[in-house]
């Protein structure tokens, strides 16, 4: 394994061990979770979808980046991925 990998492994199991305990402690978390990565989703979707509509191609589809930071910022991350994706063309 090369450094990026090890360095990788140990942050997804520091983040695996903060979530677990952190679940533990407010089970009502994980339902808020998974309704941040519901309504982030849907949100990315139905915006697509309308853009799709007008003509307009907004290059942002749902994939394991955009599932990500909609789990855990929920509408306002899928809004900072919009704002990233635009910036990149201009």
């Amino acid at each position: 394994m090369n450094q990026n990998q090890i360095i990788f492994l140990f942050s997804a199991a520091a983040l695996a061990i903060y979530l677990i305990s952190y679940i533990k402690k407010r089970p009502a978390a994980l339902l808020s979770f998974f309704g941040r990565g519901a309504a982030g989703l849907s949100y990315i979707y139905l915006f697509n979808a309308f853009c799709a509509i007008r003509g307009v191609a907004t290059h942002l589809g749902v994939n394991l980046i955009t599932l990500t930071l909609s789990f855990f910022l929920g509408i306002p991350g899928v809004l900072l991925a919009y704002a990233a994706n635009l910036l990149r063309f201009l």
